[in-house]
């Protein structure tokens, strides 16, 4: 009859209102902000006490309705429990912060079970202001006195979707709307589906309380049964949160994506140098989105048929109600890498939901499947297209190649120095990655293939970048300084030296103590002698040299950067050692790493190598230029050459280019030495000197004090003592070969024999009457001398 239907209605109603409102109303108030138990989400009037909370019908005046009704009632509705709805809450809030083995809040408080499963066996002692634990009793008990189970169930069951769909837009708006971070933060994804999630679990509670009242009710009234299906409410609840992530997570592009996914299927790496470029192209991203488009496009997902379905059938059932059709709000702007912020939790609300629902072993849930379909299809293909996009920058972009010299952004690399700006980038995709290897674990070998990938594609990149610096477009021109870099057996012969030790280590020489660096005195003679038997006889010309001071400094930052990318990754690498990965991926990261280290000690190598050659380009044609060598001339001609005038000026000029791209150690490392080259260039070349005067010798010892000068003042900060012995060569030039020869006598070889016999005949021709005969007694006498003393062999530029 009327009477009774309008009773099933309100009973219905309040029914509804427990399953969906009440048993969720504690959520949304135990949100905490930092150590403080502020209600983020609570607004005015919206507490259990206010209007809105007494507005349900729940309570005493629902069973006096009851009792009207039916002529029979659950009885009495407080008999001896007198908590209110506040004590449940702080009950509940209390075992939210001591914890239990699955992290959820119940609907029924441990307190109250006792008290809810005697009311159960006898409805008389439910009292509803207990919570909407016993209020859901009630009106359970209620409906199979009606005789109207089987109507409500099917009536919770058509409304299920949509209320659950309700949860998620009102705890979005409640969250937008207490302000605790602005709209479009993405920290509030994560509230937002920790939220969602704990208030589907208590209304699946909710549901799982009614459907033990329901068993109980019909036994005990002989009702007809309407079975309450769990496994259905949790259906409806996956369908709910793969909504959520259709919403968050960006299912526009993933159609294109998914198709080319299948041909990135095969790059592994056996392939490591394929070009992911051409795989993928941009795609725009518009935060404000004035349009959404269709909410679903998961084309390839084993779930998308039936979820497209759903979807299309709830959008045209809420545009026929409203007329017109509402956009959704989001807290935070949809992105593929939005699934990082939430993966863990995701994953432990699907293995909860496959517990519950007894998934066989091997089996998973439709939310697992979806998940899976995901980032299968979209994800990692949105990966592969920020990567082709960084590397596409890194090799195309003209910004690309300059420095980054922020002093914030290198502080917080840890770097003095500037870094290449595609460097930089690539890097931070490597960081992206690596933090993925940790958000989503179970895919951490194929973020490391990836990031192995780009290693290799990078490389490439810096290879090219090099060869732009140092190889000419010419076939038939090289660079000097590249060519012997490249050398295996003039690379390890440099690296063999203890200056390159000491340029890893940063310590100085005197620091070192005498006997290193007598040991690197001896050390740089042996590389000044390899030079001088290689350059001292060649012509050297301007093409192979690099002579802009932008490419030295370009070739600077590249090692810069290249030392730092290298030592990063293989930092990174070690973080990895205890991780379940597979060594061979693990050992190739490495392998890559250690390339890049390669890589640097080149460039380094080549600018150590560079300096040298440029004291040959400019100092030769002191002897080989049209004036023949003459140092003969009267007193004005004793200033310095224009060529060691243009040394210098070179060497200023490299030190210049160098010092705010390469780390004060480095620096030293480059220049260290250069003195002695120059020494043995001057003191081998006196063999090409046609006459030598006291003008020459004063001329020729202001050529060393302008470079030694230039070196100690301005470049080394240090006396540069294998200058001192050129010039005490030049000095014996003021001696008689007789002289000479006591000379040696007296202190001793300082020179080689050749360095001797050089100087011989050098006097020799300068003198007005050249006697070739005593050249040759003298030379046979210096030979004797040196044989009783064990003089070294010299070395002829």
């Amino acid at each position: 009859d009327t009477k009774s239907t309008i009773l099933f209605n309100r009973i219905l109603e309040d029914l509804t209102s427990q399953l969906y409102l009440d048993s969720t109303w504690d959520v949304l108030q135990m949100q905490r902000v930092g150590s403080s138990r502020e209600m983020a989400f609570q607004r005015a009037g919206s507490g259990r006490n206010s209007s809105d909370w007494m507005q349900h019908g729940s309570g005493k005046k629902l069973k006096d309705a009851g009792r009207e009704g039916s002529g029979k009632g659950p009885g009495s509705a407080s008999k001896g429990f007198g908590r209110r709805p506040r004590d449940f809450i702080k009950s509940n809030f209390l075992l939210a912060e001591t914890g239990n083995s699955s992290n959820q809040i119940s609907v029924l408080a441990p307190a109250d079970e006792g008290s809810w499963n005697q009311a159960l066996e006898n409805p008389e002692t439910a009292d509803s202001e207990l919570g909407p634990a016993f209020s859901i009793l009630i009106d359970m008990e209620c409906l199979t006195m009606l005789n109207k189970l089987p109507d409500a169930v099917e009536s919770l069951t058509g409304e299920l979707q949509n209320q659950l769909f309700q949860i998620l837009t009102r705890t979005t708006h409640q969250l937008i709307e207490s302000g605790k971070y602005s709209q479009g933060d993405k920290r509030l994804l994560g509230i937002l589906f920790s939220a969602v999630v704990a208030q589907l679990n208590h209304v699946v509670d909710a549901y799982r309380l009614a459907a033990r009242v329901a068993d109980k009710a019909v036994k005990r009234h002989k009702a007809d049964f309407a079975r309450i299906d769990l496994s259905e409410v949790w259906s409806k609840v996956q369908s709910v949160i793969q909504v959520l992530l259709t919403d968050y997570l960006d299912f526009k592009s993933s159609t294109q994506l998914g198709s080319l996914n299948a041909q990135q299927s095969n790059n592994t790496l056996s392939e490591p140098a394929a070009d992911i470029n051409s795989f993928f192209v941009r795609r725009k991203t518009n935060f404000n989105r004035p349009k959404r488009a269709s909410l679903f496009k998961f084309d390839s997902s084993s779930t998308a048929l039936s979820l497209n379905d759903f979807v299309r059938e709830s959008n045209g059932t809420a545009a026929s109600t409203n007329g017109t059709k509402e956009e959704k709000v989001l807290v935070c702007d949809a992105n593929p890498h939005n699934i990082t912020l939430i993966f863990n939790q995701l994953l432990t609300f699907i293995q909860q939901i496959e517990k519950e629902l007894n998934c066989p072993t091997g089996s998973h849930c439709t939310l697992y499947a979806f998940l899976m379909d995901y980032i299968k299809d979209v994800f990692l293909g949105q990966i592969h297209v920020d990567i082709s996009n960084s590397l596409n920058s890194a090799s195309q972009s003209l910004d690309a190649w300059k420095s980054v010299s922020d002093s914030e952004v290198l502080r917080g690399y840890r770097v003095s120095r500037p870094l290449l700006q595609s460097t930089v980038s690539v890097w931070k995709s490597i960081e992206e990655l690596g933090e993925m290897m940790v958000t989503l674990p179970l895919y951490s070998t194929h973020f490391l293939t990836i990031i192995c990938n780009v290693l290799v594609q990078y490389k490439d990149i810096c290879c090219a970048a090099y060869r732009g610096l140092v190889q000419p477009d010419a076939e038939d021109k090289r660079i000097i300084s590249a060519q012997w870099a490249k050398d295996e057996d003039i690379s390890r012969f440099l690296k063999s030296l203890p200056n390159w030790e000491t340029k890893e280590s940063g310590s100085s020489h005197d620091q070192a103590g005498e006997e290193l660096a007598t040991q690197v005195d001896k050390q740089n003679r042996k590389e000044t002698e390899i030079l001088v038997q290689n350059l001292g006889s060649s012509e050297i010309t301007s093409h192979e040299i690099l002579s802009d001071s932008n490419q030295l400094r370009s070739l600077a930052q590249l090692h810069e950067s290249l030392d730092w990318f290298a030592r990063s990754a293989l930092a990174f690498s070690k973080t990895l050692e205890n991780k379940d990965l597979p060594e061979s991926t693990l050992q190739t990261l490495i392998s890559l790493a250690k390339e890049f280290v390669e890589l640097g000690d080149v460039c380094l190598l080549v600018l150590h190598l560079e300096v040298r050659v440029h004291c040959f380009f400019y100092l030769l044609p002191l002897w080989r230029g049209p004036s023949g060598g003459q140092y003969f001339g009267g007193p004005d001609s004793t200033d310095p050459c224009n060529e060691v005038i243009q040394l210098n000026r070179d060497l200023l000029g490299i030190e210049e280019a160098l010092d705010t791209s390469l780390q004060p150690r480095k620096i030293q490392y480059i220049f260290e030495g250069v003195s002695h080259v120059i020494s043995a260039i001057l003191i081998s070349s006196a063999t090409s000197i046609k006459k030598i005067n006291k003008n020459g010798i004063k001329k020729m010892c202001r050529n060393i004090f302008s470079v030694q000068q230039t070196l100690t003042s301005s470049i080394t900060g240090r006396r540069e003592v294998a200058l001192d012995q050129a010039k005490t060569f030049y000095e014996l030039m003021n001696l008689s070969q007789s002289e000479l020869l006591e000379n040696v006598m007296e202190r001793g070889a300082v020179f080689s024999q050749l360095d001797y016999i050089n100087a011989l005949q050098l006097i020799n021709r300068s003198q007005q009457k050249p006697d070739n005969d005593g050249l040759v007694k003298n030379m046979d006498k210096l030979a004797e001398i040196l044989t009783s003393m064990g003089s070294r062999p010299g070395v002829q530029v």
